[in-house]
């Protein structure tokens, strides 16, 4: 029985040698990873799922913005504004053309809130306050495009 003993103490030391091996792997790998990943600043380019008027709507986050947003900060943002055309570069003189204001409040499946703003200063378009809302409800991970800035 001893040698049986000696056999299976013999055995579980290798296993053990092996796994204390793979643990070390495991961490070297892991640190790598992590500074992959988490030294690379993301910027971001949120599009929300808007009602039909606003179809198009999003807005391009830089990586320091976008860090305060997902650490739960309240931020508030002015978009370039929108168009119909749905261009990068809306054109303020369009009679198209509306401000994009843009509310952050918790991060991800935290409120947001996206209001348009006539140029105009007439808001005529806008018959109910509730117009104005181009989005209101969670920031979903969907709506979110996270680029690697440089």
């Amino acid at each position: 029985m001893s040698d049986l003993l000696r056999k299976i103490e013999s055995t579980l030391d290798e296993i053990n040698k092996q796994l204390i091996s793979q643990s070390r792997e495991i961490s070297t790998l892991r640190l790598q990873v992590n500074q992959l990943t988490s030294n690379k600043p993301f910027s971001a380019f949120i599009e929300p799922e808007c009602d039909y008027a606003w179809i198009g709507l999003h807005i391009n986050v830089d990586a320091s913005t976008w860090s305060r947003i997902k650490a739960g900060e309240f931020v508030s943002i002015k978009g370039i504004g929108w168009s119909l055309d749905t261009s990068d570069n809306p054109d303020p003189t369009d009679e198209n053309f509306y401000w994009d204001h843009w509310e952050f409040n918790g991060g991800i499946n935290k409120p947001m809130k996206v209001t348009m703003e006539s140029p105009r200063g007439d808001d005529v378009d806008f018959v109910d306050p509730e117009d104005k809302i181009a989005y209101e409800g969670p920031l979903l991970q969907a709506f979110v495009f996270e680029l690697p800035s440089a």
